[in-house]
């Protein structure tokens, strides 16, 4: 850095602005498709960990200890060069970096959604059986609502860490907020600035998705209360 220039200046991150929100939103939005994904792999492992058949069973213990087992890193190394190598699948950056944080993260949501699932009242379940709903609906309409207001906080803690997670996509080239933030502190000499700026954005995000979250932990837990008291009427 040149001694002549303040030692806090932003100027060139205003200047810059529209390539880091431009960062910002790609690594928005491969955290939010990943997690979206990760949760419907994270469920379908779930209720493969809880099925009556022995081999979906290991099948999806083995699929969550792997995938919760692999270090970051080495996973999207793996997905985007090992896959090109292996079977001549050629991604790009931006969706090699989505599978990538999908995977990884429905690991850790299928063991989340298997703890939310057991947590539900047994008694409840016997009860929607015995009304004679069959076991998809008492899935569907006792279950699962249940078990969402209690794995609603550690959904979000994978959210966040989703958003993180996506400062490690820049090394297969993906566009997105650290990567940017690096080229710029390096092309204007301005590191501590750059790098200020991108961790008050991925603050920004987690104070977001925190809100979000609470609101909708407020809805569900409503919503389970009434569903709670129909099932005791009836029962």
């Amino acid at each position: 850095m040149n001694s002549a220039q303040p030692f806090f200046d932003f100027t060139s991150v205003w200047s810059s602005m529209p390539i880091l929100l431009k960062g910002f939103a790609i690594a928005m939005a491969c955290a939010t498709v990943a997690i979206i994904i990760a949760i419907l792999l994270g469920l379908i492992v779930a209720l493969m960990r809880l099925s009556r058949v022995k081999i979906l069973r290991w099948i999806a213990f083995i699929y969550t200890q792997f995938f919760r087992g692999i270090p970051l890193y080495v996973l999207i190394i793996w997905v985007y060069f090992g896959l090109a190598i292996a079977a001549g699948v050629n991604l790009p950056a931006i969706p090699a970096g989505i599978i990538t944080l999908a995977l990884l993260n429905s690991g850790y949501l299928s063991e989340t959604f298997r703890s939310g699932i057991l947590a539900v009242n047994k008694g409840q379940i016997e009860a929607g059986m015995a009304l004679g709903l069959s076991r998809r609906n008492v899935m569907l309409h006792i279950v699962l609502p249940q078990a969402f207001r209690v794995i609603i906080p550690p959904l979000g803690n994978q959210y966040v860490d989703a958003i993180k997670d996506t400062a490690i996509l820049s090394i297969i080239g993906v566009p997105e907020l650290m990567r940017e933030s690096k080229a710029l502190a390096n092309l204007y000499y301005r590191p501590f600035e750059f790098y200020t700026f991108a961790g008050l954005l991925y603050l920004f995000a987690v104070l977001v998705v925190s809100r979000g979250v609470s609101v909708l932990e407020k809805k569900l837990s409503a919503h389970s209360a009434q569903t709670t008291v129909i099932i005791d009427v009836l029962n």
